[in-house]
């Protein structure tokens, strides 16, 4: 078995669905001690981020288990809302328009304190093709993510959990990863080996506690009631996302659902906890969460929402109780790359800026193309999977940040410090200064205070504005001066303003802007990125007349050709080509003609035209220079990984996917020129073993049948 994937989450006590059934009758099997090994991998616990994986590694053909120790699935309740980011990840996978069109979109914001409007206005957007947040429970999505694995034939295993995990790479066997399953319900166990172990158990991991990692962070007294019903209410805003606060009371934050479902969470303040405790003869004052009662926090939804009233209208759908804890797992991957954590086993936070579910497909999308492309021996997993950690843990410590103020400011508490969180390197702790406002409880404070968080943190309230680590997959963008000249990131204002092939930067979301498909269909350059596990080379060619042809016409014939630098890391089966003209469809006829851009036609790219004006056009959002152009290779997790100069493409593309794709043993155009000099300079028996900057090392050289040279390696 490659992989194991682990989940764990509460039922929460209602009626499973006939669906659930298939999920029993696979837990159910008596199972005797044994050991397995498989083809696939293990992930533990089928919440969203198990779920999630698994969905990414089906669609890349792997086999692996998915355990659970749920006897179903859940039905109602939790997560609420959907990021436009996580919606262009699930739309890469082809599951989006069914998960935006199960509830309300929510694209404007009411905010009151005290009774007073703050403001109302409409979410920031950005050039995504999903205005604002969609909603939908966690419920409603995971039962998206069982149909969809079933029609891969994926089955979760219920009523099962994990046992002793060990990793014995001693041994020599490609599957060092051993885990004992056992089953709850018949005390069946089995032992399978497998190649990675993927722990998703919630908060309360297993699998991280039993690699020692530290959780690091805070947990407050802070609790939060959340209740989904049909409410009776003068609140004007009742239909619109909204967060109402109270100096005297905490505060509410209102999510309408969708059949006029509303979701209210609602603060209970120091003080009423204490009431209750007090109420209970509880000592401390604090509160079992559990022994809070509907009618309490809708008591208390009704003093912090004053002079408005809110009254229940119907039966409660869902309801619980929170306590915020902020934490970040120190490690994200253990140091042999084995065992890996996300969602909630690897970062808890508030309630705020709805990063719970959020985070976890993002955790996913970034994960599952790493693991994919190792298991499948395309990648170095010893260079490409610590990427993992280094990425999703600098995002992760920034939810704390960003969430945390936002809990602070719409909770009235400036006694409670932010955690104190580990940097990148998981030692030292992370320095930083969010600087907002200061708030000395006047309205033009509050307006300061968030004018600043949001202007700040707009693009990664909606997952688009991603933290940044220099990596094999993300290197530093190099910045150039005029005459071509890198500067290393100096801007050198003598030879004019420093330029790069796009203004988007490496390790940041990919743009998606409006594009042309035929003279019949529009829609967005992403309909044409999807996939789980492919980079998307990105060709902007303008015209492909003048300048710009004699730069694509280089990059046509040392690039994609049979000795191509794409070729050699996989051709088709790992990239997905597409050339984007700044023209109408028709102008385009006969544009690809001529033996300079053969190679080109023969690699067979998706053409996309560029048809919208200049300021909002795709070269608008990728910050395209038309005559020159530009080379982009864009990650499976739509991320830009790196941009070049169409002339330079046969390099740079070979230095970067050489940083961690497996070469397939066709070498490139660039390398067979140094082979063809060392013949000529009588060192015909040498050996290229490696290139770089054009230079090549020494060794022996033997020929084939048809008197071409191969490597013996």
């Amino acid at each position: 078995m490659e992989l194991i994937l682990q989940t764990v989450f509460l039922t929460g006590g209602t009626q499973l669905r006939k669906l659930t059934s298939l999920f029993a009758e696979v837990s159910l099997r008596p199972c005797k001690d044994r050991v397995v090994e498989t083809d696939g991998g293990c992930l533990e616990q089928a919440g969203p981020f198990g779920l999630e994986v698994a969905l990414s590694l089906a669609r890349q053909g792997l086999k692996f288990r998915i355990i659970d120790k749920a006897a179903g699935p859940l039905l109602v309740g939790r997560a609420d809302g959907t990021h436009p980011r996580m919606l262009e990840l699930l739309h890469c996978w082809g599951i989006a328009q069914e998960v935006h069109e199960e509830g309300p979109l929510l694209n404007h914001t009411a905010m009151y304190k005290n009774g007073e409007q703050l403001m109302y206005t409409r979410s920031f957007t950005c050039d995504s093709r999903y205005k604002g947040s969609h909603v939908i429970t966690q419920g409603q999505l995971e039962r998206i993510y069982i149909r969809d694995l079933l029609r891969h034939k994926v089955l979760v295993e219920r009523s099962t959990e994990t046992g002793e995990i060990k990793v014995e790479p001693e041994k020599g066997t490609s599957h060092p990863v051993r885990v004992q399953i056992r089953n709850i319900q018949t005390g069946g166990t089995q032992t399978v080996n497998a190649k990675y172990l993927v722990g998703a158990e919630g908060a309360g991991s297993g699998i991280r506690k039993q690699l020692s990692f530290p959780f690091d962070g805070i947990t407050t007294d802070i609790h939060w009631g959340i209740m989904d019903c049909k409410y009776e209410t003068n609140y004007p805003h009742m239909t619109t996302f909204g967060v109402y606060m109270n100096t005297e009371h905490g505060a509410c934050i209102i999510v309408p659902r969708e059949e006029g479902y509303t979701r209210i969470y609602t603060k209970l303040s120091a003080e009423r906890v204490k009431e209750l405790a007090e109420d209970r003869r509880e000592s401390g004052g604090r509160v079992d969460a559990q022994s809070i009662t509907p009618e309490e926090i809708l008591e208390q939804t009704n003093k912090v929402m004053a002079p408005y009233y809110v009254r229940f209208a119907g039966p409660i759908s869902w309801f619980a109780v929170w306590k915020i804890s902020e934490r970040v797992a120190r490690y994200f991957s253990t140091p042999d790359m084995r065992i890996h954590l996300g969602g909630d086993a690897a970062h808890v936070h508030s309630v705020l800026g709805a990063f719970g579910l959020n985070s976890s497909v993002y955790d996913a999308s970034n994960l599952g193309w790493k693991l994919g492309l190792s298991v499948r021996g395309l990648a170095d997993p010893r260079k490409l999977l610590p990427t993992y950690d280094l990425e999703r843990r600098v995002f992760a410590n920034r939810v704390i940040r960003a969430s945390g103020a936002y809990l602070r400011f719409v909770g009235g508490i400036s006694d409670l410090p932010l955690a104190q969180l580990r940097s990148a390197t998981g030692e030292e702790l992370e320095s930083y200064m969010e600087d907002l406002p200061a708030l000395d409880g006047t309205r033009e404070a509050d307006l300061r205070w968030i004018g600043a968080f949001f202007g700040r943190n707009a693009g990664f309230l909606l997952g688009v504005d991603l933290p940044h680590m220099p990596s094999c997959i993300a290197p530093p963008t190099p910045i150039y001066s005029e005459d071509n000249t890198k500067t290393n990131g100096t801007i050198i204002s003598a030879e004019g303003p420093p330029q790069t092939p796009i203004t988007v930067h490496n390790g940041r979301r990919a743009p998606n802007p409006r594009i042309c498909f035929s003279q019949c269909m529009t829609g967005y350059l992403y309909d044409k990125m999807t996939g789980a596990s492919r980079f998307h080379i990105l060709i902007f060619g303008s015209d492909l007349r003048g300048p710009v042809r004699q730069r694509m016409a280089h990059f046509s014939h040392e690039a994609l050709g049979h000795h191509g630098v794409l070729n050699k890391f996989g051709g088709t089966e790992m990239f997905n080509v597409l050339l984007i003209l700044k023209a109408l469809p028709h102008e385009t006829q006969g544009v690809l003609q001529g033996n300079d851009l053969r190679n080109l036609r023969g690699f067979a790219p998706t053409v996309v035209y560029d048809d919208r004006t200049p300021d909002e056009d795709a070269a608008y959002w990728y910050g395209i220079n038309h005559a020159r152009g530009a080379i982009v290779a864009v990650r499976p997790d739509l991320v830009v990984g790196m941009s070049c100069w169409p002339e330079e493409a046969e390099m740079k593309l070979d230095e970067y996917f050489d940083g961690f794709l497996i070469d397939k043993g066709v070498r490139t155009a660039r390398e067979w020129a140094v082979v063809r000099e060392m013949k000529q300079t009588g060192k015909e028996n040498g050996m290229v073993n490696g290139m770089v900057n054009g230079t090549a090392n020494d060794g022996a050289l033997e020929h084939n049948s048809a008197g071409e040279a191969k490597s013996q390696a």
